[in-house]
């Protein structure tokens, strides 16, 4: 499939974070919506047939790529690594500091053709912190999100209003900073199925609170996205998306844990929005190998139609030196 980049522009506050497997949700529901049962039944099908009509990341920040959960640098080697650096124990705590990024640049992807290593990626970073800051000064760029606590009216379930002795609870929320702008990866058959789906997404909203305002974006595709080196080979496959399969023993790499407790939308009258918690592996997790096809749950939820999908988008790295073995 031929893959594109789009670029995100955050036009509100986000209550439900732009991860892939919500993505394929809003999309199927938006097909259903436009297009009725019969067409998102076929969308199903064909994710689950192994022939998904696309494939997404989840929202990244621009020019960046999730950080790859490599092992640590032992401390033998780091000393002969970098202790001709500087003082070991400020050498230590930036690789500590390092060590919490999240992303790294997309170009540094490019320039190392796809070809890393906790040590290669440590000495850019180091490099990049000389010259933003004098030893001992403060110079970090500031924050890109907030993330903030929004009160809400607790519900009875069984009759779908608010309590009649009231009550808040306190949910998460996520504010953009302005000129902030996110990269959805996206492979795709047919670009005017997904685009035309996304277009609805973009103007219903996105993710709860969507009656209050939240979850509003617009988009645009990046023309100038060139997607040769992501088709090229590599000894593993970064994820940039949010993966879960029914089988979990074809996956062999590095990853990073998570269980999600997701929520269905109650669009057509569903009144419980509760699905089953699952295991899956979170954006940067990077594989040597992973199962041909299964990224489809199904019986997550009481309304058996109810699905869930975990198609990942991975690109190509070439793990070096001693993490080659």
């Amino acid at each position: 499939m031929a893959m594109y980049r789009y670029r995100i522009t955050p036009r509100s506050g986000f209550a439900t974070p732009l991860r892939s497997d919500t993505l394929y949700g809003h999309l199927l529901w938006a097909a259903a919506m436009l297009e009725g049962e019969t067409r998102v039944k076929a969308l199903i099908e064909s994710f689950a047939d192994g022939v998904p009509p696309f494939v997404l990341s989840s929202a990244l920040p621009a020019g960046r790529l999730p950080m790859p959960p490599l092992p640590g640098i032992k401390r033998a080697r780091f000393k002969d690594q970098f202790a001709g650096k500087g003082n070991l124990l400020e050498q230590l705590q930036r690789y500590k500091a390092f060590r919490k990024n999240g992303y790294w640049p997309v170009q540094l992807w490019h320039s190392l053709k796809g070809n890393i290593s906790q040590e290669a990626l440590f000495n850019v970073w180091l490099a990049g912190e000389s010259s933003r800051a004098k030893p001992g000064q403060k110079n970090d760029p500031p924050d890109e999100k907030t993330m903030a606590y929004q009160p809400h009216a607790s519900i009875d379930r069984r009759s779908g209003t608010v309590l009649d002795q009231g009550g808040l609870f306190f949910s998460k929320g996520i504010w953009y900073r302005p000129g902030t702008d996110l990269d959805l990866y996206v492979q795709a058959e047919d670009l005017d199925v997904f685009e035309t789906l996304f277009r609805h997404i973009e103007a219903v909203g996105y993710g709860a609170d969507r009656s209050v305002g939240m979850g509003q974006f617009s988009f645009t595709r990046d023309e100038s996205f060139d997607a040769t080196p992501f088709h090229a080979e590599g000894s593993h496959k970064l994820t940039l998306s949010v993966c879960f399969s029914e089988e979990l023993a074809g996956y062999e790499g590095y990853w990073i844990p998570m269980v999600k407790h997701g929520r269905a939308w109650n669009g057509f009258g569903e009144r419980n929005p509760f699905k089953k918690p699952f295991f899956a592996f979170a954006e940067g997790s990077l594989f040597s190998g992973m199962p041909d096809s299964g990224y489809l749950l199904r019986n997550i939820h009481s309304d058996p139609r109810i699905v869930q999908v975990g198609w990942p988008l991975t690109i190509p790295v070439t793990l070096e030196e001693y993490y080659a073995d």
